[in-house]
């Protein structure tokens, strides 16, 4: 059975249509809060990597607890990773910054860092920042 042209939705990167079946077999998801194609998708996770939970790389959700604005106290965490060489810092510090630009309602409490291996092809010391807000 063939998606009519009313249930496809265009990524917000490139324009592509993406079906109900890319979203359901998550090879098309949100991504700093776009909706993106399986080859944007793709594309954004290879060039940001995200520390892997026993799953998929990081997805943006949408939480019940409402943010405490104006609080000491934090609500959520988001944990950051790169390797320790002078573009892999780099690199980090271009991935915190993006993602503080595109969440404006994010209030950053408090933040942590620590090195440590990030197992993958090859166990790297990475450094990980994980911020409180």
């Amino acid at each position: 059975m063939s998606a009519s042209p009313a249930d496809t939705q265009a990524c917000e990167e490139c324009g592509a249509a993406i079906y109900p079946e890319h979203l359901e077999r998550r090879t098309a998801d949100r991504w700093g809060g776009k909706l993106l194609c399986p080859h944007c998708l793709r594309g954004k996770q290879l060039e940001r990597p995200a520390i892997q939970h026993g799953g998929p790389a990081h997805r943006e959700r949408t939480y019940r607890r409402p943010l405490l604005v104006g609080s000491p106290h934090a609500t959520r965490c988001r944990a950051f990773h790169g390797k320790l060489s002078e573009a892999g810092l780099a690199h980090l510090s271009e991935q915190i910054n993006e993602w503080v630009d595109a969440h404006d309602d994010v209030e950053i409490k408090f933040a942590t860092s620590s090195v440590g291996v990030i197992e993958g092809k090859h166990a790297e010391q990475h450094l990980v920042v994980t911020i409180f807000y």
